[in-house]
């Protein structure tokens, strides 16, 4: 249905809401605050209803205003990235790589390709958003990251492509407590008898885990729950119980001396670290040579 409203009257609506009151959003537009009165007011008539409740401090947006909010938001968000990634093509010698990730992958895996791409393009600012697989796959849809290095598998994929960069390994670790489990491993289904300490259940690498436990017919109960791999490693130290890590990224941490690494039956099942992007989101400038510096050649031409 095309209900004739104009681009800019959406625009002094979302201004309206960001800014909380009528005289602060006509100060950032330039114009009157009768006109962006006038202007709320002839949207919520031709839209049909309230979008905003007027009151002293300002304004607050009403149930239908929020969803209407909501997707313009993410819309001019879209247009945004449009413009910015057009003048990026058209001036190659600037830009911008938008990235998501873990605080995991992005010291174990992305690092150095950070600090490699950051010495060879400095003109070129690198944006590194820490966050979980699916928070970053969100931001990914909205436009505010042009790409994301998540631990794999991820559900709902199938607008978006998706590249194995680098295969991962988790492993079972405890500290002096536990040592002699190093050598005579741990069934999966004697886990019960353990104190485990595992990442917050938001965290694919969890989703994973927890998955890989049902199919073996047990469910991983942890004491303790935490979002940093850091913190799991050091309270495995201090013997509060087995945790997880990714071999190939927290490899250091087993010392054989304070941490072990304790064998378990049945193995977990390789992993890989992905770089996904929308299906056919044409990548800047700049983020194609961030993915070329990756070896990832064959991605976003």
């Amino acid at each position: 249905m095309d209900s004739g409203i104009s681009l800019d009257s959406y625009k002094i609506f979302c201004t309206v809401v960001r800014t909380g009151n009528m005289s602060a959003a006509a100060k950032e537009l330039f114009i009157s605050q009768p006109a962006v009165s006038m202007a709320v007011k002839q949207l919520e008539e031709r839209l049909g209803g309230p979008l905003l409740v007027r009151t002293p401090k300002g304004v607050r947006l009403t149930p239908e205003g929020q969803v209407l909010y909501t997707y313009l938001d993410m819309a001019f968000n879209m247009v945004k990235t449009a413009e910015h990634k057009y003048h990026e093509l058209a001036n190659l010698e600037k830009g911008e790589v938008r990235i998501g990730a873990s605080d995991i992958v992005i010291s174990g895996y992305l690092m150095p390709y950070i600090e490699k791409f950051s010495n060879a393009y400095s003109d070129i600012r690198i944006k590194v958003v820490n966050k979980t697989t699916y928070e970053s796959l969100e931001l990914m849809k909205r436009g505010v990251i042009d790409m994301c290095f998540v631990n794999l598998p991820i559900e709902d994929s199938d607008d978006m492509d998706i590249t194995k960069c680098v295969e991962i390994h988790d492993c079972l670790i405890g500290g002096t407590k536990y040592k002699e489990l190093a050598k005579t491993g741990v069934k999966l289904s004697e886990m019960s008898k353990y104190p485990l300490l595992l990442l917050e259940d938001m965290s694919n690498t969890r989703k994973q885990l927890d998955k890989f436990a049902a199919e073996n017919g047990i469910a991983f109960k942890p004491i303790i729950e935490l979002a940093s791999y850091d913190i799991l490693i050091q309270f495995a130290k201090i013997n509060l119980g087995l945790t997880f890590i990714i071999r190939e990224f927290d490899n250091s941490a087993i010392d054989g001396e304070n941490i072990f690494e304790i064998p378990l039956e049945p193995k977990l099942p390789t992993r890989y670290v992905g770089l996904v992007m929308l299906k056919n989101a044409a990548l800047s400038y700049a983020a194609k040579k961030f993915v070329e510096m990756l070896g990832l050649e064959g991605v976003g031409h």
